[in-house]
């Protein structure tokens, strides 16, 4: 053996043992061989847990798993019929998003913490009331997105390929593509969700955050280790990220603690006082996959833009007036904000 090949055996020998994981006793989570907890892999964060506490489990934090079960199986249930039906309706309902109830993929089972809602903080598993001021932005985006669009810029940055509505910061269980891929060195860790294939690379104890003047559609990004428990704090948003509606001072923490071998839960807190009273926070169980993440072609051509801007322009030219562009499912949250009462 020569001395070369020595030398190429030795450096793929210490790359291979810098990646390798360290199997651990039964119960406990694994960790990488420098010792940090193992947060590497493909993870589902597909759940049917309401993002808000229903009024049927209005004093509820935490259900049995009697009654887990009974919630999946009404949920699927209230599927087999929906997707039954042969009649249809003025409602826009099933083709509002130009495709039917065939395409979604947002799971059949609850978040492993066998909670009643994904939000936590409150207690009551509510959101807090948005502030005057983040309710008459949503109002007039809400107007926006109701009329024929005028330009791309009429649309929001998910129509127009810029973000995916799950993919964050913060991720979020949606309509389909809930999977991402972590990666993990000692000095990073980069996340790839399969929505829009969006990525992000945070550097650990990097110390302070971008200028304030410099602002990314993803924020800036900083982990650090809380014990077993990576803690990654976002800020610099910039205007037109706007996760449920805030604005550009988003402070956003999000917590990974793994679990155990499949298991891994993911906190986020939101903290942006020009939208919201109070700062809140919600708690999903990721699960291991062994699926792969495949390509999302959202801007290849993007014909769904290009038709929209089309229909508008035929509108106008037909003198028809304003029709109804705001999809479904922004509807009761459009409805919501009208409301001159908050608390009502």
């Amino acid at each position: 053996m020569t001395a070369r090949t020595k030398n190429l055996l030795a450096i793929v020998g210490g790359i291979c043992a810098a990646v390798l994981l360290v199997i651990p006793a039964a119960g406990q989570a694994p960790t990488t061989s420098w010792g940090a907890p193992d947060l590497r892999g493909t993870w589902d964060f597909r759940s049917i847990t309401p993002f808000e506490r229903p009024e049927s489990f209005k004093d509820q934090e935490f259900l049995t798993p009697d009654e887990v079960e009974a919630f999946e199986e009404a949920v699927r249930q209230s599927r087999e019929a929906a997707a039954a039906r042969t009649e249809y309706t003025e409602n826009q309902g099933d083709v509002d998003v130009g495709y039917n109830s065939f395409f979604i993929d947002s799971g059949t089972e609850m978040s492993g913490t066998m909670r009643t809602s994904l939000v936590v903080d409150p207690p009551d598993g509510r959101l807090p009331a948005m502030t005057e001021d983040g309710r008459e932005r949503a109002r007039q985006r809400y107007a926006t997105w109701g009329r024929p669009p005028r330009t791309p810029a009429d649309r929001n940055t998910a129509v127009r390929c810029i973000t995916g509505f799950n993919s964050g910061p913060p991720m979020a269980p949606g309509a389909y593509n809930n999977i991402m891929e972590v990666f993990q060195t000692e000095d990073h860790v980069a996340i790839m969700t399969e929505m829009v294939n969006d990525h992000r690379i945070i550097p650990l104890d990097a110390g302070s955050h971008l200028p304030d003047d410099m602002r990314l559609w993803k924020g800036d990004s900083i982990g650090q280790w809380d014990g077993d428990t990576l803690v990654v704090t976002t800020k610099n948003f910039n205007e037109h990220t706007a996760f449920r509606g805030t604005t550009e001072d988003l402070v956003l923490t999000e917590r990974f603690t793994r679990t155990s071998e499949d298991g891994l839960l993911y906190e986020y807190t939101v903290d942006d006082q020009a939208t919201y009273v109070d700062r809140w926070s919600t708690a999903l169980e990721m699960r291991k996959t062994d699926d792969s993440i495949f390509e999302y072609a959202c801007h290849e051509g993007n014909l769904a833009m290009m038709l929209m801007l089309r229909g508008a322009r035929l509108q106008e030219a037909e003198g028809v007036g304003e029709d109804q562009w705001l999809a479904t499912w922004y509807q009761g949250a459009a409805a919501a904000v009208q409301d001159d009462d908050p608390d009502k």
